[in-house]
This record gives C-alpha cells, structure tokens and sequence, in this order.
C-alpha cells in the first residue's frame, strides 16, 4: 500500500486497486474466493486542487482515470506500483487501535439503534432523511465550526 498524505479536512482519496494473478469475479467474491495477491496505490487530492468549472472538472477527471490506467498497466507489466510500501510499515498498534475504536462506535450507535427510547430512534432518522435529502438536492449547509 503506497500513501503519503498530509492531514487535511478537504481532500479525497483516490484508489486504486490491483489484482496480482487475476481479478476476482463478482460469484468469486460473493462464494468467498480470495484472490492470492492484492496491491492498493492511495493518492490524495486536495479539493483545492480540482476545477471548479463543470468542463475543466470533466477534463481533469478524464485525465485523472488515464493516469489510472496507465498505473494498472504499468502494475500489470511490472508486479507492483511504483514507491510501493510493504505491510510492515504499517504500526500494528496503530491499526488495533483504530480497530477497537470504529468496533467500539459500530457497537454503541447499533446498540441504540435498537434499544433505546424512541427519542434517538427519531433523531437517526430524522438524520437519515436529511442527509438522503442534502445529497439529492445538493444541498451543501455552511459549518458550524470551522477547523
């Protein structure tokens, strides 16, 4: 797994996912086959730095998905991305501890989704059908506070 990014609030990850020796299939996927080797490149990308206007989002997004494919034919003919990490870079500690924490928060919200007063019940709802609304409609509200 290849990333380097500094911490920032506006930025998107873009992904891109390698097979080694072949590419699994949806039934593959669904029956529970592993593929024997996966190698994913992350590279991130400041808002800031995409276009605003609709054509030069589109053209940049054009370009964008070339240089993907040229990096999955570039994987394809060498076994890897370039500046490729390993594993074992990753801090285990690290990991675990983000493991426990989003487990921990799966845990408490599915907890009170089903066994609380009706009160947070109303409120994951009323959450739900705005954020369904926001995304339909565009709706982009300004924050409260600002980082």
């Amino acid at each position: 797994m290849t990333s380097r990014c500094p911490i920032e609030w506006e930025q998107i990850y873009d992904i891109t996912i390698g097979y080694k020796h072949h590419c699994p299939s949806f039934l593959g996927n669904a029956f529970g086959v592993d593929p024997a080797e996966v190698h994913m490149h992350v590279r991130c990308i400041s808002v800031a730095d995409i276009p605003e206007s609709e054509n030069e989002a589109a053209s940049w997004l054009m370009d964008t998905f070339c240089d993907k494919d040229e990096l999955l034919s570039d994987f394809h003919s060498q076994g890897h991305f370039p500046r490729e990490g390993i594993e074992s870079e990753l801090s285990m500690a690290k990991c675990l501890a983000n493991f426990i924490f989003v487990m921990t928060l799966t845990a408490i919200c599915t907890y009170l989704t089903l066994f609380s007063s009706i009160w947070f019940k109303i409120y994951v709802s009323s959450v739900c059908a705005f954020l369904a609304t926001a995304t339909y409609f565009n709706f982009r509200p300004s924050p409260i506070v600002s980082l």
